[in-house]
């Protein structure tokens, strides 16, 4: 087996075998994210009814806890005060009832206690969580015996503070029990009211580690729970990587790893809302589901997270063992298919052959009649048909680009002849200092229809003309070329600009059968006095620029030239004073045309050029304006554009 005849044999096989290879995995893709959306719906499902009864039982062991200092606070509000004694006997036993409760205490506030005792704020607690020894303190007395830097009126404190201006009982932020009990807890305050007036609170402390251990017996496996208080703190958090338990918010860790998702999911949990949504993890940007429920009687929430990867992990098996199987039968298909194509090789490398020959140019080459089968004996013919037709298609292009090629050497051709019959040098006049004078010329096909000329016919008096022949390419060429011989043969010393221009009319206008026409400027300008007759046939007016800026147009003297024969044009004067300019163009300038919002570049955009550019000289005002209207119109002029520019110099030797 050669190795030419095993890469035939390998193109065959793969052409086959790929559209199966997209089925299988097209529909395992599909199955696998069905699967995975499947799987996702019952774990949001099953996370979100989890998270809910989960807080429920929280929200029981946190209400059965509120309902001690609310019993306390009830008989304070309906009964008489008992006297210090009994009042502490009743903490003590409410203590030793219920051992998993860190401390209680009776605050009242000022000379509601007893008549002559200012302040009163019993506290009975213990050191240690199950701790059998109870301790006393009088939050009144300790805050006397303080230093003036170290006191702090218990009527300060948030858990007596908070409630005693709401009204309502309220729990507080987790906070370290420094000199009672010395633990992390939290504290459920209660007011009361005696008589109709606020007269204190009751509050009951809980150890943080008594919540911990709660919210650890209900975690199932692969689930981590979170216990964030009404300000979005962590309570608790039972996974241990990142430490967030009293020391971060939800907010915190939301800014600190950019989690915007998981600040927006924290502000629906002060709200008191119930829901569920997907993030990065914050640790290694795994994607994990969280479902969070309120708790009611804290204001707090319980927050569970499960690892998308935990979820998704039946998934990717079911999806490991069809792959498998796939591959199996995959390779069976593959074995039958070598068989089966074995038999192609014969008739397919005499077409590789063909096709060898064809790619060295060998437009001569067959294949000829295959009798393997219908199918390869059509593609053998339809590839001799090819090649007949390939061969007649190159032929015709060979002569065809020979004859555009001929055809652009042409225009190159004229376009040179065309640019020879425009004065070129510039400054044309060095040794004439009375006046500054330059044109351009930018035909928007090979070949232009504008032009413009200038000449002296007497030694003071210089001649000129800028021109605008009607359309474009040859014609309008050839017609410009027959304009500027008219104009200059009839242009001399003892003719008028009139008189040239009739004559030159009645010329061009005689037997123009494909109706041609001509828009021109033609004036004498005398050098010494600055005096300019001109005539203006149907051409764009030009400006003349006074030293001073202001802007005055020469309007037209008569209609185009060659329309009609039996026409007469008149002419006009004007007086250029020194640093005067005379900017001729034509509407290749104005009628440049903006695609981007569909507008000309227009006089009052030429106009107010002319004003800021005034002082430059003449061949920087030409290039200027040419390039503001080819910007303008993003390049893509569509006409002629071609400028004259004079100045009266100011000074002369």
């Amino acid at each position: 087996m050669t190795v030419s005849h095993f890469s035939i044999r390998t193109l065959l096989i793969i052409s086959i075998l790929l559209p199966l290879f997209l089925v299988y995995a097209v529909s395992m893709m599909i199955d696998m994210r069905n699967s995975r959306t499947e799987a996702i719906t019952n774990v949001q499902i099953h996370l979100q009814d989890l998270v809910g009864k989960q807080a429920a039982q929280v929200d029981i062991y946190f209400s059965s806890i509120a309902q001690i200092p609310r019993t306390l606070s009830a008989a304070l509000s309906a009964g008489s005060t008992p006297d210090g004694e009994n009042l502490e006997a009743i903490l003590r036993e409410t203590l030793q009832t219920f051992p998993r409760l860190i401390g209680m205490c009776v605050a009242f506030e000022p000379n509601a206690f007893r008549d002559g005792i200012e302040r009163f704020a019993p506290y009975v607690h213990r050191t240690q969580l199950e701790g059998n020894e109870l301790f006393f303190a009088d939050l009144a007395k300790t805050y006397k015996e303080l230093d003036e830097e170290q006191k702090r009126d218990y009527m300060q404190w948030d858990w007596y503070r908070i409630p005693r201006k709401t009204g309502q009982a309220t729990w507080s932020e987790p906070y370290l029990d420094e000199g009672g009990g010395d633990v992390l807890m939290c504290t459920y305050s209660v007011p009361f009211s005696q008589n109709g007036r606020f007269a204190g609170i009751v509050t009951v402390d809980v150890c943080l580690d008594d919540i911990q251990e709660l919210v650890s017996q209900i975690a199932e496996k692969n689930v981590r729970y979170y216990l964030l208080s009404a300000t979005g703190k962590y309570v608790v958090a039972t996974d241990p990587l990142l430490g967030l338990a009293m020391k971060e918010s939800i907010f915190s860790v939301a800014q600190k790893y950019q989690k915007k998702e998981l600040a927006e999911a924290g502000y629906n949990m002060l709200r008191g809302e119930q829901g569920i949504l997907a993030y990065s993890r914050v640790i290694d940007d795994r994607r994990v589901w969280i479902a969070y429920a309120p708790l009611p009687i804290t204001g707090w929430t319980l927050k569970a997270a499960m690892d998308e990867k935990v979820v998704l992990e039946p998934v990717y098996a079911s999806v490991y063992y069809t792959v498998h199987y796939f591959f199996v039968e995959f390779s069976v298909i593959l074995l039958v298919i070598v068989l089966v194509t074995g038999r192609l090789v014969v008739p397919i490398k005499r077409l590789a052959g063909f096709a060898r020959r064809l790619s060295a140019g060998d437009l001569d080459a067959k294949v000829g009649k295959i009798r393997f089968s219908k199918e390869i004996d059509q593609l053998a013919s339809t590839f001799d048909k090819m090649v007949d037709d390939l061969k007649s298609n190159i032929e015709r292009r060979i002569q065809e680009e020979t004859t555009r090629k001929t055809v652009e050497r042409e225009l190159q051709s004229a376009r040179k002849i065309q640019a020879s019959l425009l004065p070129r040098t510039f400054p044309p006049f060095p040794d004439r200092n009375e006046f500054d004078l330059h044109a351009l010329n930018e035909a928007v096909a090979v070949i232009a229809g504008d032009f413009f000329d200038f000449y002296f016919i007497k030694p003071d008096t210089l001649a000129f003309v800028i021109a605008d022949v009607s359309g474009h390419g040859i014609p309008a060429a050839l017609f410009m070329a027959v304009s500027r011989t008219a104009i200059r043969t009839f242009a001399t010393p003892n003719h008028s600009p009139q008189e040239i221009i009739n004559q030159v009319n009645r010329v061009l206008s005689t037997d123009n059968d494909a109706m041609m026409f001509v828009t021109l400027f033609y004036g004498h300008y005398n050098v010494k006095t600055g005096e300019l007759t001109y005539v203006n046939a149907g051409h764009n007016p030009p400006y003349i620029v006074r030293k001073d800026g202001r802007l005055e147009t020469l309007q037209a003297t008569g209609p185009l030239v060659a329309a009609l024969e039996d026409i007469a044009f008149t002419e006009r004067s004007v007086r250029l004073e020194p640093g005067d300019l005379l900017v001729t163009y034509t509407d290749g300038v104005t009628e440049a045309h903006s695609t981007r919002d569909n507008v000309l570049y227009g006089p009052e955009r030429l106009e107010q050029l002319l004003a800021e550019i005034r002082g430059e000289s003449v061949a920087t005002i030409c290039n200027r304006i040419h390039r503001a209207a080819d910007q303008f119109a993003d390049h893509e002029c569509h006409d002629d554009v071609t400028l004259l520019v004079l100045r009266r110099n100011e000074t002369s030797d």
